[in-house]
């Protein structure tokens, strides 16, 4: 008796195997997935406004920055609220971006002044893409399909 338990155990772990490994895949897709904006809206809209990286304690208090755009959408500004170092090694606290394209979850922009170079030695592009209404995370062009930084999220109106 012992030993037909021992024949069947392996069957009846790879029957339940499957159907859980399923559900992971799916769990992950689900919240891998872009957020699109409504019909009514537009993604610049959703954007704009104050975010922090998440996890950072003092992040919308003291180290939050803000999305803003030009009236026409093709360029981006983050304004960080603290100066950081750029890739010229000077101290800035504004990015600019010159957006190349968008969709209602993402927005692709190239950071003006950009240093790091692809394997294929082009400047570095990245996606903006939308998580939820008050989620981001920045992916860049030349990563694979799951590479994402992690999230950023809204800070609370002030």
């Amino acid at each position: 008796m012992a030993s037909r338990i021992h024949s069947i155990l392996p069957r009846v772990v790879a029957i339940m195997a499957l159907p859980l490994f399923g559900v992971l895949v799916a769990a992950v897709s689900w919240y891998n997935r872009p957020y699109a904006v409504p019909s009514d809206s537009s993604i610049f809209d959703a954007v704009r406004g104050r975010w922090a990286w998440t996890g950072n304690p003092d992040g919308c208090q003291a180290e939050w920055h803000e999305i803003s755009f030009s009236p026409d959408h093709r360029v981006m500004l983050i304004t960080s609220a603290k100066p950081y170092e750029g890739a010229d090694g000077k101290l800035d606290s504004i990015a600019t971006y010159d957006i190349q394209a968008h969709t209602s979850s993402w927005i692709r922009g190239a950071i003006r002044g950009e240093q790091r170079l692809t394997d294929a030695g082009q400047p570095v592009v990245w996606d903006l893409v939308l998580r939820s209404e008050n989620r981001y995370a920045w992916h860049r062009t030349d990563w694979g399909a799951g590479g994402y930084t992690r999230a950023i999220e809204r800070c609370p109106a002030s």
